[in-house]
């Protein structure tokens, strides 16, 4: 059983199971709709709410009486919000807060077929520099305490839509888990991601890496084939990381992974937070396996696939 240092997560590594990519049985990605009728295609931009930021050549822009047109990205709020600025009133029967916050779509691309695995060198800089203004955005909200930021691909792996696209929540509370994260890191001598990227860049679990960002396959990997993006130095949030070195090492996680497993469904999630102390990190999940009653009973996983065994094949595709 591994049990990661510091984030209070435990594993079971069963390789004796011993599953190859090809074992893996996953339901693709979602079908593929009309661009025609898919809500989030250039010409249909009526059928969502008012987009808050439009990227185009020409600058940023919001949505008035006429939908910008001409653009390569676009982010407006989700029709049906997790959290919205004006939440009704929450329940009388047991403790309960105001669900308020932001709930956006960020359409990243005009192309209906479009696939971040072969996402361009530009088109990657452009993904994440549409995160780090969007999350600088939502951050600086009054009352706004978290920014989630993900994606889901496939639709084993959530999506209801196949046109790429993320989603990003800003919430009025530090999610439980990260709360976890922060005493650790509070007792810690020195940051504990900073000496889990110096460590696992030395060993044979490292995938891939630029001047700025480690691409590597942790040693308490939950599922299989689990990657870890973070940064080299000591970055707490989107705000301060070098967008090009991410946007590399985002399209080398993808392309790889999409190669290896035959185009999974996946997640993806940026952790951070706006506090000096943390340190981001971009957890990269495929969803071919499943959590059952163990799981679900102890919180405990069982990976099929040691992550040594899965950085070796991630590095060779």
């Amino acid at each position: 059983m591994r049990r990661h240092y510091f984030l209070d997560e435990y594993t079971i590594i069963a390789a004796e199971r011993g599953k190859r990519p090809s074992d893996f049985k996953h339901g693709g990605t979602v079908e593929r709709s009309n661009p025609k009728t898919c809500p989030f295609c250039p010409g249909n931009e009526d059928r969502t709410p008012p987009a808050v930021a439009v990227y185009t050549d020409d600058g940023v822009f919001a949505d008035g009486e006429e939908r910008v047109k001409g653009w390569w990205a676009r982010s407006f709020p989700n029709l049906y919000p997790a959290a919205t600025p004006s939440p009704g009133t929450p329940t009388k029967e047991w403790v309960a807060d105001f669900a308020r916050g932001y709930h956006e779509v960020i359409v990243e691309s005009p192309d209906h077929e479009g696939n971040p695995s072969s996402f361009s060198r530009r088109d990657l800089h452009r993904l994440v520099s549409v995160y780090r203004d969007r999350y600088i955005r939502r951050i600086s909200e009054s009352g706004v305490e978290y920014v989630s930021v993900f994606k889901n691909w496939g639709r084993v792996a959530g999506a209801s839509l196949s046109h790429t696209h993320s989603q990003l929540i800003a919430l009025p509370v530090v999610p439980p888990a990260l709360k976890v994260e922060m005493d650790a890191i509070t007792s810690a001598p020195r940051c504990p991601y900073c000496s889990f990227v110096e460590r696992e860049a030395s060993t044979e679990r490292l995938i891939f890496e630029n001047e700025k960002f480690v691409l590597i396959a942790p040693f308490s990997s939950m599922v299989p084939y689990e990657t870890w993006i973070l940064p080299k130095d000591h970055v707490s949030d989107l705000g301060g990381i070098d967008s090009r070195g991410l946007a590399e090492v985002l399209g080398e996680a993808l392309r790889r992974l999409d190669q290896l497993l035959s185009g999974p469904p996946y997640n993806y999630m940026i952790r951070q937070l706006p506090d000096r102390r943390y340190h981001i990190n971009i957890k990269i999940q495929p969803a071919i396996s499943i959590m059952a009653g163990f799981e679900k009973n102890t919180g405990i996983f069982i990976n099929t696939v040691p992550p040594e065994e899965a950085a070796r094949q991630l590095r060779e595709v």
